[in-house]
This record gives structure tokens, C-alpha cells and sequence, in this order.
């Protein structure tokens, strides 16, 4: 797999969990909660920063990569938990699962 393929799958992942985050924290309810926003927030921020760290060849990517893949497959399965309600939950969680997956292939 190449880098690239793992640079657009974060920066995918970063797009959409933003994106999650703002949309949750507008509707309210379930999609608001506190927990879920700040791990949609926290992996956006993981992502953008695995994004950086590849794109300057970082030394420190392999160890950075382990930590985005585990946080996006945790933001992956709480979205997945709002999917079948919200479809912009469904896109995130399908976006993260990529991102990790992408991830581990450079591992």
C-alpha cells in the first residue's frame, strides 16, 4: 500500500469526523454527547497530525500510525452505534475504518 493511499484515507477521516462533530453538537441528543464528540474531536486531531507526520517523512510515523489506527477504530465503532439513525454518523465510521485499516497497512 502506498503512502499516499494512507494520507488520503486520514485526511478523509480527519474531514469526516470534523464534520461529525459539528453536525452531533447541532442536533443534540445521542449525536452530542459529551464522549462521543471529544473522541470525534480527538480523532480528527490524530489524523490530521498522522497526515503531517507522512507527508514530511517523519521518523516517528510507525509509532504514531499504531496509536491513530486504535483511536479510529474506536471512533469507527461509536459511530457505527448511530449509523442506522444518521447517515453522516454511518459516513464517519465508514471513513475512520479506512483510515485504520490504511494505518496498519503502512505498519
Amino acid at each position: 500500500m502506498s503512502m499516499k493511499t494512507c494520507i488520503d484515507a486520514l485526511d478523509e477521516a480527519h474531514r469526516a469526523t470534523t464534520e461529525a462533530a459539528i453536525h452531533g453538537m447541532q442536533h443534540g441528543g445521542p449525536l452530542a454527547g459529551w464522549e462521543l464528540v471529544q473522541l470525534l474531536l480527538d480523532t480528527a486531531d490524530i489524523t490530521e497530525t498522522a497526515t503531517d507526520f507522512l507527508l514530511r517523512s517523519s521518523r516517528q510515523y510507525v509509532s504514531l500510525l499504531r496509536v491513530t489506527a486504535e483511536i479510529a477504530d474506536k471512533c469507527a465503532d461509536a459511530c457505527e452505534k448511530l449509523a442506522a439513525e444518521d447517515l453522516r454518523m454511518k459516513e464517519c465510521a465508514e471513513a475512520c475504518r479506512r483510515a485504520a485499516t490504511q494505518c496498519r497497512k503502512l505498519l
